[in-house]
């Protein structure tokens, strides 16, 4: 079965359908492709707690060390649903090792879950936004090297969906993301998607200054995404296998390909997720060399 979703003209409204691949439903953007979202006011304290939340992870980076190769990490689960907040969690632990990021990462998330507490920042476009903004204020562009990875469903246009169910509703497209990052001057950049359909960002990200990695081909939809597990398939293989297991971020996603493959064949899914990725020359190397700094 797949997932649909529905961005209402009701501000906050959503329908949503039980799921088994990564995948969410196409939708008229009433946005004309800017980054924006419906979205219900949390409540008065809920939402003072929520904006401190956010301001205490801005500042409790720490700043860019001259003349040394800093690594940053913006990490968000953009739908609700526990398996995205556990993948994203896990992963920003994962990369803050790998990478020596420590003390140099926000994390946001859509929740995990209505009655469960909030732990992190909401995932909104505002906050997104802040986040990258936060950290190119502090990176120095010619030396530094900032990690995107989200992770949600998504939808047949290419976009990736942000849900929090009966409160906010929105999509991350290409465009947004590619546009938000230039806005903040950051120009090398580690990208990873774990969505359906996510390879529809790959045109956007053709440059030597990215290395851009995607859960799926921009026609193929990604697997594993049921609330109750811990993480996707291209989150288990990528991080949980192949970057634990010590590979280097290029080779883990090469190693995360083939085991995803093997997965759905075990599985009879149909057609296969097909992951993706771009590696442009320069991010490649300053990749390389904050994995040789961190070990």
């Amino acid at each position: 079965m797949v997932k649909a979703w529905l961005l209402a003209l009701a501000v906050g409204a959503a329908w949503i359908s039980p799921a088994a691949a990564q995948q969410g439903g196409g939708q008229q953007d009433p946005f004309n492709g800017q980054f924006g979202d419906y979205e219900i006011a949390f409540p008065a304290r809920d939402a003072a707690q929520q904006a401190q939340m956010m301001s205490d992870a801005m500042a409790a980076l720490r700043p860019q060390r001259s003349h040394h190769l800093d690594v940053y990490l913006l990490v968000a689960s953009l739908w609700d649903d526990p398996v995205f907040q556990n993948e994203a969690t896990q992963a920003a632990q994962i990369l803050e090792k790998h990478l020596g990021a420590e003390g140099r990462t926000i994390i946001l998330s859509a929740g995990s879950g209505a009655g469960n507490p909030r732990q992190y920042p909401a995932a909104t476009p505002n906050n997104i936004q802040a986040a990258l903004g936060k950290i190119g204020s502090l990176i120095d562009p010619s030396e530094d090297l900032v990690v995107v990875f989200f992770t949600s469903h998504g939808a047949h246009d290419g976009s990736i969906a942000m849900l929090e169910r009966g409160r906010m509703s929105a999509a991350l497209r290409p465009v947004n993301l590619r546009d938000g990052l230039s806005q903040a001057g950051i120009t090398n950049r580690v990208v990873i998607l774990s969505a359906c359909f996510s390879g529809a960002f790959v045109p956007y990200f053709t440059d030597d200054n990215t290395v851009l990695m995607t859960a799926a081909a921009a026609d193929r939809t990604s697997f594993g995404c049921q609330p109750e597990n811990e993480w996707t398939f291209f989150g288990d293989a990528y991080f949980n296998h192949a970057l634990r297991g010590g590979a280097n971020m290029i080779d883990a996603f090469d190693q995360a390909k083939t085991l995803i493959a093997q997965w759905e064949t075990q599985q009879n899914l149909s057609p296969p997720s097909n992951p993706q990725r771009y590696v442009g020359a320069h991010a490649a190397a300053m990749l390389s060399e904050a994995e040789r700094e961190a070990h």
